[in-house]
């Protein structure tokens, strides 16, 4: 059981190790005789709103930003549909799709027998190897 006392072992340390330096961390570092200095910091002046309610930013800035925005948005819309419609006039007319590997209705077919094919040869592979 060396294994299980490993871990226990490495927790007792971490908490001896962090019980010995928490309150070693609050006490102050000696200061060899100088006088100790009390520093105290001015209050930051008041800030004065003069213009109350303004986000920063002018009426037409706030515009352009969200015009830009729906432009982005429009943009990315159209080339997603174009493609779409694209995508699917090549099918309807029945030119295959140069990415794929062949018209859509005899991919699922020729994978399956390729995987029937596969399986058989993997059995009889199995087969030969239980004779020996």
């Amino acid at each position: 059981m060396p294994v299980a006392r490993t871990p226990l072992l490495a927790v007792a340390a971490l908490v001896l190790t962090l019980a010995v330096a928490s309150p070693a961390a609050g006490q102050a570092v000696p200061t060899l005789g100088a006088p100790e200095t009390q520093t105290t910091s001015a209050a930051p002046p008041p800030v004065t709103d003069t213009t109350a309610g303004s986000s920063g930013l002018k009426t037409w800035q706030e515009l352009m930003i969200f015009g830009a925005g729906l432009a982005l948005i429009a943009g990315i819309a159209f080339a997603i549909l174009g493609d779409a419609k694209e995508r699917a006039a090549r099918l309807r007319h029945g030119r295959p799709d140069p990415q794929d590997e062949g018209p859509l209705h005899r991919r699922p077919q020729q994978s399956k027998q390729r995987a029937r094919q596969k399986a058989r040869a993997a059995r009889a592979q199995r087969r030969r190897n239980r004779a020996r």
